[in-house]
């Protein structure tokens, strides 16, 4: 049914939520999850303090997403890690399309109507642009 499943992963509870979701729907269908995680540095410029926050924010990601991999080893489901940088929803909805995923989990922040209103939401851009389904968990 949903033979190679990507997983977009933030640090939010609703993204473990969804990491959960995706782990269930592995072992029932036995599917392989692919994490990502999108470190968004919004800091300008070119300088080293940009470069030693992006490493940090990257180390930090990946604390985070050995403990999802730790989890996923403890089910017995496959998955792989990537880390990119970037626009999260223009990422996961390039990522989807380039590797033919048969589906994309992913949590939502919880924002206000308002705030997605004026900003829109990952989640909104990745579920009216992704090439395959898309699960939202909050």
């Amino acid at each position: 049914m949903f033979p190679n499943i990507l997983v977009a992963v933030d640090g939010s509870e609703s993204a473990s939520k969804a990491f959960r979701r995706a782990v269930y729907l592995a072992q029932k269908c036995n599917s392989k999850l692919d994490l990502v995680h999108v470190v968004q540095c919004e800091v300008g410029g070119d300088s080293a303090n940009t470069f030693e926050i992006i490493e940090q924010l990257k180390d930090k990601a990946n604390k985070m997403l050995e403990e999802y991999r730790i989890e996923a080893a403890k089910n017995n489901v496959p998955i792989q890690i990537t880390i990119m940088q970037g626009d999260p929803a223009k990422v996961i909805i390039e990522l989807g399309k380039a590797k033919s995923y048969d589906l994309i989990i992913m949590g939502t922040r919880g924002r206000s109507s308002f705030q997605e209103l004026l900003i829109g939401s990952v989640s909104q851009k990745v579920m009216h642009h992704a090439s395959c389904p898309v699960m939202v968990v909050r």
